[in-house]
């Protein structure tokens, strides 16, 4: 008999022996007695006899109290389990009654079953994330702390499997063309298991297809020393073949296995042989999907992708192309005299300089050697060095993926083509950016509703990406643009300053910098960012409730400094909270006349439906919506007036519906503005204006 699925109770073996029924741990007792609750787990739904237990606790000599010790243990066990159905016992033995999937042995080894299966079907992606989910069951040592000769027998079964998944995760994401990210997670793991010849060769072909050649070397340098050392024996035939593969071509990031679009770009990379070519594209753009796809059929081709770390050391992007050399153009010389020449230098904007003077002497070559340079960069930040190189070559600008394209990869990426405003909004909120559409695709195939408000709350993947896009980025820089990602669609210098109170100089700084490295733009006098996405991500980076108040402070303090009402109420809608203030009222009753008819609506009707107000305001309040709701509708002096000089003035004119109602002031205030001191002003600067006039 097994428990029914609805059994909230769950194992955990792989790591400490533990059981949880919901969130409560169950007291398991002492070692012995969770290392029979092992065995019974490991074997759940089998009946295990007393004597295998034992013998699975003890070994072939236990003790004369065995036997009472297993009755002891399972009656206490049955006690923490908290049924009686759960842990049975028959004349045969004992069994535990939960189903496999809760216990995490059998979920690894259920996902691993499928992972097996996607591998026959030839599905990486799906292969890939069952061995994900089966390796993320591990929490450590499996049966750790566990006594007896089966919990050995176990821990050696156990981790064989994880093993095993490691490495074939780790080949899946190689083909998958995860090798940056792979490098380094690897790195740890050929630490802890030296001898393990498939995490080294994972290890180094990941850095190897990175462009981090000399890195790649050294990793096999290391590795043959230390499997020599502790097993005496020299490294298998896998781990040597590679070393010579390594020696003799350097390999580039794998052919993506979706393409889209850029057929142009593709056929100007295909049709040169000689000269340079320059790739120029904002992070994620596919700068390197388009020349491994391009470069698929060349048969001489050496990569090298530069990193934060390569201005540091000179000639590392020359070293990683073409190996250890005193004499680069001798070296390309006589590569060249093998047959046609192709260099690859990704990410130039952070190659060193010594590195960036090479490719100038290399450039010379290519007038009579059968030689092509590639490089690819970011548009931004500007570098004077990378601007001399850019002029000698053809340049090939990667843009954001037009409609058509846009629509290509949704229907690859997904097998159907979403409804045309759900793939509207995805190139307008990515800006067409490859990375980010896969993402935005990745996220609709989920079932998420990718237009809702705060879509990415919670969602760690675009934060990783946007992240590793703007990793140059200085913190003070990333700290404006999540004040600025709470303004909205546009915003001003004075606007941050007035919502911040950061020194104005400093600020400045930061927005050029912004600026300067593409995430802002300039949109008439304002700001905005230029990918929608991005700055969705950096508006989720502040936690909701601390959004609410940044949003009520932001609303009082531009409604202060003379904002536009729309702004201001923009402002309000992102914290209902706010409309409860004991200004909002004023404030939108003297600013209705430049408030959208929708807008002015809305926030009268909210408003109005709250406790506490004055009898005096909500009739105010309601009067105004009236003449909103009913144009047609004649004007009521307020209740109480006394005569009509104090009445509330009327409506200027009759409003032709659907034409926006113009209406006066209401006397509770001269200005409708919150309470404090006079907001300060900034002295001039580019786009230091607030958007009172937008």
């Amino acid at each position: 008999m097994t428990v029914n699925e609805g059994d909230s109770r769950t194992v955990r073996l792989l790591g400490a022996v533990t059981a949880w029924h919901g969130c409560t741990e169950l007291a398991l007792g002492p070692a012995q007695r969770r290392a029979v609750f092992a065995v019974l787990a490991v074997r759940a739904g089998q009946v295990v006899s007393r004597e295998e237990l034992i013998e699975a606790v003890w070994g072939e000599n236990p003790p004369p109290s065995a036997t009472g010790s297993v009755y002891t243990y399972i009656s206490a066990l049955r006690r923490a389990l908290g049924s009686a159905d759960i842990l049975s016992t028959t004349r045969a033995g004992y069994c535990l009654n939960l189903p496999k999937p809760q216990i995490d042995v059998h979920l690894a080894e259920r996902h691993l079953d499928e992972a097996r299966a996607h591998r026959l079907a030839c599905d990486d992606q799906a292969e890939s994330n069952a061995l994900s989910a089966a390796l993320a069951l591990w929490q450590g040592e499996a049966l750790t702390g566990i006594p007896g000769p089966y919990a050995e027998t176990q821990r050696a079964r156990l981790e064989e499997m994880r093993m095993y998944a490691l490495e074939r995760h780790a080949e899946v994401t190689l083909r998958l063309g995860g090798h940056r990210e792979l490098a380094g997670e690897l790195a740890p793991l050929v630490r802890q298991h030296p001898l393990h010849e498939g995490l080294h060769r994972m290890h180094i072909t990941a850095l190897y297809r990175s462009g981090r050649q000399a890195e790649a070397a050294e990793a096999f340098s290391n590795a043959r020393e230390t499997i020599i050392e502790q097993s005496g024996l020299e490294p298998g035939a896998g781990l040597l073949a590679l070393s010579q593969r390594m020696r003799t071509v350097a390999p580039g990031p794998p052919r993506p296995p979706v393409f889209v679009g850029r057929q142009g770009e593709l056929d100007r990379v295909r049709q040169a042989d000689q000269g340079a070519l320059w790739i120029e594209g904002d992070a994620g753009s596919g700068k390197s999907a388009l020349l491994a796809e391009a470069l698929a059929s060349r048969a001489n081709v050496r990569w090298a992708a530069g990193d934060e770390l390569c201005r540091r050391t000179p000639l590392s992007l020359i070293a990683d192309c073409l190996g250890e050399t005193q004499h680069p153009e001798r070296t390309v010389t006589d590569l060249c005299a093998q047959g046609p020449l192709v260099l690859v230098f990704e990410d130039l904007q952070w190659a060193d300089e010594e590195s960036l003077f090479v490719w100038q002497r290399l450039h010379r070559l290519t007038g009579h050697l059968p030689l092509l340079l590639i490089g690819s960069a970011r548009p931004r930040p500007h570098r004077r060095e990378l601007a001399m190189l850019r002029e000698n070559a053809e340049v090939i600008i990667l843009s954001g993926l037009d409609e058509t394209a846009t629509a290509d990869l949704a229907d690859e990426v997904l097998g159907r083509c979403p409804a045309d405003a759900t793939l509207a909004f995805m190139r307008t909120h990515s800006g067409g950016n490859p990375a980010y559409l896969s993402h935005l695709l990745d996220e609709y195939a989920q079932g998420h509703d990718i237009t809702a408000p705060g879509a990415m709350d919670g969602r760690p993947k675009p934060a990783a990406l946007v992240e590793d896009h703007l990793a140059s980025l200085s913190l003070s820089a990333k700290r404006m643009l999540n004040s600025a990602a709470l303004f909205g669609d546009t915003f001003g210098v004075a606007d941050l300053t007035h919502a911040t109170g950061i020194e104005l100089a400093l600020l400045i700084e930061s927005v050029e910098e912004a600026l300067d490295a593409g995430v802002l733009e300039a949109a008439g006098e304002l700001l905005r960012f230029r990918v929608p996405l991005v700055r969705a991500v950096f508006y989720a980076a502040t936690p909701p409730a601390m959004r609410a108040m940044l949003h009520q402070q932001i609303a009082a303090t531009m409604a202060t400094s003379g904002a536009h009402p729309e702004r201001v109420a923009e402002q309000l809608f992102a914290a209902p909270e706010s409309l409860t203030r004991d200004w909002v009222p004023e404030w939108v009753l003297a600013n209705l006349d430049e408030l959208s008819a929708d807008r002015a609506v809305e926030l009268l009707h909210r408003i109005s439906q709250q406790w506490g107000l004055p009898e005096e305001l909500r009739l105010a309040l309601t009067a105004a919506l009236a003449r909103l709701l009913l144009p047609e509708a004649p004007c009521t002096p307020h209740r109480g007036a006394q005569n009509p000089a104090q009445a509330t003035p009327s409506v200027v004119a009759r409003p032709r519906r659907g034409r926006r109602v113009k209406v006066r002031t209401y006397p509770f205030g001269q200005t409708g503005c919150p309470p404090g001191p006079e907001a300060p002003q900034p002295p001039p600067h580019r786009f230091l204006t607030s958007g009172a006039a937008n």
